[in-house]
């Protein structure tokens, strides 16, 4: 009797070790003959939403964070990013100014695209020559300065521009570094490939659902070894209350770019975490200063005056953002610690409203994406209190790109501009020069500064521009200067994964616990 009952008992206790775990899934011997146990979850497939789709896959035909934040998983880019954010070797391996107008790359061997064709000198040119190329029609800007990519051997290429680029590395590690299949992309066309990417990054694409999901699979063959993910899927919400729901529900491992709000409530659930990451995505609204009362400089800054920015980060942004003095991140080469903000002073800027010939204030229209409607609203309050009635125009993301690009946005327009180089010259680039695409601000003394910045490969001389630039953009004021905005994360408490400051999706590191 005795026996039996200690059989039974042994019985009992082989059953409950073998029951599922607390997270669901089956426990079961890592390794026949030692008898351990792994307590961790089987888990093959990482799940990423965001909020706006890719418009493409093809890297060279888009220019947008969100599609690079998908893209960068597929395909690799000749200069990275270390955890530093220090720039680190990709697909090239070092690099060096040869003088002026001469970069030198090598690149790593041995790597190969998705279907098998050889990464080398000859794709970097093809890439870059593709990327310019009037026919491609990108919205790359980053490499117009390249006038000739010429290909030493196998593993070296010589980029040579037009003047001197002080930042042509920096300009390697998003869009205009991505490297793309020339064999692949000539066989199957460039319709074909913004459908069916081929790139050499750790994951290869397998479907995209538009405006739904992007599925991708681990590549086995990766030249930094495999991803600790098989699959990686980027499920896209836009609406916030939807994606909030979507990691409540387990249904996505990550959500991205999540509203203050959200962040709140996802902060009372056991199973996850909220992470507000520093980030360099600097947002400010865009005056027209060729027309109307925008053309005053006194109105323009008394719209910095009028505007309690702090109070704004304080409760609308929940404090997930820093107050910024003009259009430059501290984080980005060229930031000046000792050019201040705009102070709040409702006063001062009522003063200078009369001084330009306004004391009763204007009616006037402001551009913005819908999905930055509680930030707007505000703004427009703020204003509304020194006689400036704000008509707020909203819209989705693609439509007020549109305008922007083809210059039918309002007077005011509200932007936020990552700097993805992480130097000044991309927050200046597209905005400041007479003659550049986004303009609609002249002055002389900042087109020669942005040429002084943009052609010196002198440290020192770029950061005295910078300087100047700044000094001159706070006291003309063709913007209104808010914050640079955190990156607001929900994560699965068994993901291991550490958002960068510009906001880039890469998976690759990404691990369960």
């Amino acid at each position: 009797m005795k026996l039996k009952l200690i059989l039974a008992a042994m019985c009992l206790i082989t059953v409950l070790s073998a029951c599922s775990n607390s997270n669901g899934s089956s426990t079961t011997p890592s390794d026949k003959g030692t008898g351990t146990v792994s307590s961790k979850p089987a888990k093959d497939t990482l799940t990423v939403a965001q909020d706006i789709d890719a418009g493409t896959l093809d890297p060279q035909k888009q220019g947008k964070i969100p599609d690079m934040g998908i893209l960068i998983n597929m395909f690799d880019t000749l200069v990275t990013r270390d955890e530093n954010n220090k720039l680190a070797p990709s697909l090239a391996t070092e690099w060096k100014a040869l003088n002026d107008t001469t970069w030198e790359f090598k690149l790593r061997e041995g790597v190969k695209f998705h279907d098998g064709e050889p990464f080398n000198a000859d794709a970097v040119k093809f890439s870059i020559d593709r990327l310019n190329n009037p026919e491609t029609k990108s919205p790359i800007v980053e490499l117009k300065t390249v006038k000739e990519v010429v290909v030493v051997d196998a593993k070296t290429v010589k980029i040579i521009t037009d003047g001197p680029d002080p930042i042509l590395p920096n300009k390697m590690t998003l869009f205009g570094g991505a490297m793309v299949p020339p064999q692949y992309i000539k066989e199957k066309g460039d319709e074909n490939f913004a459908k069916n990417p081929v790139g050499t990054g750790p994951f290869k694409f397998v479907s995209w659902q538009k405006d739904s999901q992007v599925t991708m699979e681990a590549n086995a063959d990766y030249w930094q070894g495999a991803a600790k993910f098989k699959k990686l899927v980027f499920k896209i919400i836009p609406n916030p209350s939807n994606m909030a729901a979507a990691i409540r529900a387990g249904e996505v491992d990550i959500a991205s770019g999540i509203k203050p709000d959200v962040a709140t409530q996802l902060k009372n659930q056991s199973d996850l975490k909220v992470v507000s990451s520093p980030g360099i995505r600097t947002f400010y609204i865009s005056l027209d200063t060729k027309a109307g009362p925008l053309a005053k400089k006194e109105v323009r800054q008394a719209l910095n005056y009028a505007i309690d920015v702090n109070t704004i980060i304080k409760t609308v942004l929940d404090g997930n953002a820093a107050r910024a003095s003009t259009l430059v991140p501290k984080e980005n080469f060229g930031y000046d610690p000792a050019i201040a903000p705009y102070e709040y002073n409702i006063e001062k800027a009522k003063q200078l409203l009369a001084t330009a010939g306004y004391p009763d204030g204007f009616a006037i229209t402001l551009d913005a994406d819908n999905l930055e409607v509680n930030n707007v609203q505000v703004i427009a309050a703020q204003l509304e209190k020194i006689g400036v009635k704000v008509q707020l125009n909203l819209m989705d993301s693609k439509t007020l790109t549109a305008n922007l690009v083809a210059k039918k946005t309002s007077p005011m327009y509200f932007i936020g501009n990552t700097g993805w180089t992480m130097d000044a010259m991309s927050n200046f680039q597209s905005y400041l020069k007479s003659d550049r695409r986004y303009n609609r601000y002249a002055n002389p003394d900042i087109d020669k500064l942005v040429d002084e910045e943009e052609q010196s490969i002198d440290p020192q001389k770029r950061q005295a521009a910078f300087t100047k630039l700044q000094t001159i953009l706070k006291e003309d004021a063709p913007f209104i200067y808010l914050y640079q905005i955190n990156g607001l994360y929900g994560i699965r408490n068994n993901i291991e994964w550490k958002p960068n400051p510009v906001g880039i999706l890469s998976m690759y590191k990404a691990s369960i616990k």
